[in-house]
């Protein structure tokens, strides 16, 4: 029949999301375990463990506020624009905080260090905003439903 939906069930739209989320972060964290390495190699014990705090921070808080994202756009679409505008500025919030508290406290005193910090940051920033935006452009997931109905 003309009438009947070719369409086949969607599956929930959370799983794709978590997927590409998984894949984001371990691309992150990969990355900065290379740059964990280069400075330990280049410049020893502390620019090493501050580059890993740097791209695990920036790691965690993304993935975790990525994932949340999903999970509310999943559940309630209409309030999707608005969960990822506080997300987004919590985020920003939450890696600055932690950022100014590790560079005025004396975790990292070296220029050394701290330098390999925010650059650690800036590349997993980089490294998570690129895969995010390309593992979700491959996963094809529609923006939307179209109704069951037929044509409206």
């Amino acid at each position: 029949m003309t009438t009947e939906s070719s369409a086949t069930p969607r599956r929930s739209s959370l799983a794709p999301g978590v997927r590409v989320v998984a894949r984001a972060a371990g691309l992150t964290v990969l990355v900065g375990a290379l740059l964990t390495g280069a400075a330990a190699i280049v410049h020893g014990a502390e620019p090493a463990a501050a580059a890993a705090v740097g791209a695990g921070l920036v790691a965690l808080v993304v993935s975790f506020g990525t994932f949340s994202l999903h999970v509310v756009a999943s559940a309630m679409p209409s309030a999707s624009l608005l969960v990822a505008l506080v997300t987004y500025a919590t985020q920003l919030a939450i890696v600055l905080l932690v950022f100014l508290a590790i560079t005025r406290g004396g975790a990292f005193s070296g220029d050394l260090a701290r330098g390999w910090l925010a650059a650690s940051m800036v590349v997993a920033t980089l490294v998570w905003t690129t895969a995010h935006l390309v593992l979700t452009a491959r996963e094809r997931t529609p923006y939307f439903d179209l109704p069951t109905g037929g044509e409206s």
